[in-house]
């Protein structure tokens, strides 16, 4: 048997530019049949469109996925910021028909633009409020509620044919450190993981989810010493044999540091170790995405040849790849996406939560933003509220500091200021300076009060929730701006 294409195959590699480098032609002519696009490879749905022509041109059956969650993270939308709102806004409006028909359109634009698959919903129940990786990604706090979520967003995709991702398995929302950076410990007992964690992906299973992710942390209730994608233990025992599930099992970026960092020099084991754990995918990330992904299939041709990797597990890995390439769309069509917007369209405002008066009383506005730097897994230019504003035709001024007497009304937007003791202190002088403000709270909600005249939290920074906090400034009826920004997710 060759195993070439067993090897290569189990590898998905990052792509980051348009036009695709001839690396990436050479890999598939090797035998990798999916990939992840990133960076200058999405963007737009058109450029995304671009970049899967020439994909498809090499190999008409490859697999195509993005990070599409809705809110914060966007890859189709990358320029503009997301259509859709945060899975976090989602949850707050309580509606899982909200949330189905969101999962619709979002797989709407995603099977226009030919990706046939995302690595989305967000599982993991939001249990630390201020989690630094999970945050908005999260449809709440509450297991039950997250696992209803889950289900009718897996749902509404995987009706447009789009493949659905449950991640992060086992759960990474009972975490303080962001798995980006270093190895993340959960601590919970299995009692707890079965009766909270594990809800919304036994949800996710039992909506037909066609992939699950699972996550690099260490889970000690299951496996003290391998973090859960390279654990046999948990994907195999528990995914597999506790939970049943038979879909295809990819693993989170091995570029990570919570990964690249243990293993140093030595990552590609790290690959090895994720197959022999169960994982039918491995997902390479972004960084030196050549080089990795001819040290990885290297590392796994090796395994082979020394006995420390049963060919078998190539072989049934494949054949699970293959099985999502049979699904079939629902009918999806105009009528059915009008359908979707006016759910979406009648019920986003419902995300918004405000305190005390947040109603601009003149046409000039002061916006001093308050946030932190972008991270690594968001996509999307850093966008305000302002830009909105102006699109309303107010006068705004873009400030860095404030002066404590004007003819301006002041909007201070927030994002995760709570993540820094200087953004903080920056606010509080902020708010001491201008009582009279408006703070518009857009990132993670900021704990504790916030003593200011007013106060507007979006759950989310995309285009469609900082349009909705916009039109709630200025009292404007946002059903037509919805509308228009939901179709911009077809263009």
């Amino acid at each position: 048997m060759d195993l070439s294409p067993l090897v290569w195959g189990a590898l998905m590699p990052g792509i980051t530019t348009h036009p695709v480098e001839p690396w990436v032609f050479r890999a598939i002519a090797e035998g990798v049949n999916a990939v992840c696009l990133f960076g200058e490879a999405v963007g737009s749905p058109e450029r995304t469109r671009a970049t899967v022509q020439q994909l498809r041109a090499a190999s008409p059956t490859m697999l195509i996925s993005v990070d599409e969650e809705g809110g914060e993270v966007t890859r189709l939308q990358s320029r503009t910021g997301s259509s859709f709102l945060s899975p976090t806004a989602l949850g707050v409006i309580a509606d899982v028909e909200v949330t189905r028909a969101s999962g619709r359109l979002i797989g709407n634009m995603l099977g226009a633009a030919g990706v046939d698959w995302t690595l989305a919903p967000v599982a993991d129940v939001q249990v630390d409020p201020v989690n630094s990786v999970i945050g908005l990604r999260s449809f709440g706090g509450h297991a039950d509620a997250v696992a209803e979520h889950v289900g009718a967003f897996i749902a509404g995709i995987q009706s447009t044919g789009v493949i659905a991702t449950a991640k992060h398995f086992p759960g990474h929302g009972d975490t303080h450190v962001d798995s980006h950076e270093s190895l993340p410990t959960v601590s919970a007992t299995l009692d707890t993981l079965h009766q909270r964690e594990l809800l919304a992906f036994r949800s996710a299973i039992g909506a037909g989810v066609g992939c699950v992710m699972t996550g690099h942390f260490l889970v000690t209730a299951l496996d003290a010493d391998s973090a859960a994608s390279l654990s046999w233990t948990t994907t195999t025992g528990l995914l597999r044999g506790v939970l049943g599930f038979e879909g295809v099992v990819v693993t989170d970026a091995l570029d990570m540091g919570a990964i690249s960092g243990p293993f140093g020099q030595h990552w590609p084991h790290a690959a090895v170790a994720c197959l022999r754990a169960g994982a039918d995918v491995v997902c390479l990330g972004t960084v030196d995405q050549e080089a990795s992904t001819a040290t990885a299939a290297n590392a796994i041709f090796q395994a082979l040849a020394d006995g420390t990797l049963d060919p078998a597990v190539l072989v049934a890995a494949a054949e699970r790849r293959a099985h999502l390439l049979t699904r079939q769309p629902e009918n999806y069509g105009y009528a059915e996406v009008q359908r979707d917007m006016k759910i979406v369209a009648e019920s986003a405002d419902r995300s918004l939560l405000a305190h005390e008066d947040v109603t601009l009383t003149r046409t000039k506005v002061d916006v001093m933003r308050i946030d932190v730097s972008q991270r690594s897994m968001i996509g999307g230019p850093s966008r305000s509220v302002g830009h909105h504003l102006v699109g309303l035709g107010l006068d705004v001024r873009f400030v860095d500091s404030v002066a404590a007497v004007s003819d301006r009304d002041l909007v201070i937007e927030v994002r995760d200021a709570w993540r820094s003791d200087e953004l903080l202190q920056r606010l509080s002088d902020a708010v001491r300076a201008r009582p009279d403000a408006v703070i518009i709270d857009i990132g993670v909600p900021t704990p504790g009060p916030l003593p200011s005249r007013g106060h507007l939290t979006t759950h989310g920074c995309g285009n469609l929730a900082l349009a909705l906090a916009a039109c709630r400034l200025t009292e404007r009826d946002p059903q037509q701006f919805i509308r228009s920004i939901l179709s911009e997710a077809r263009a």
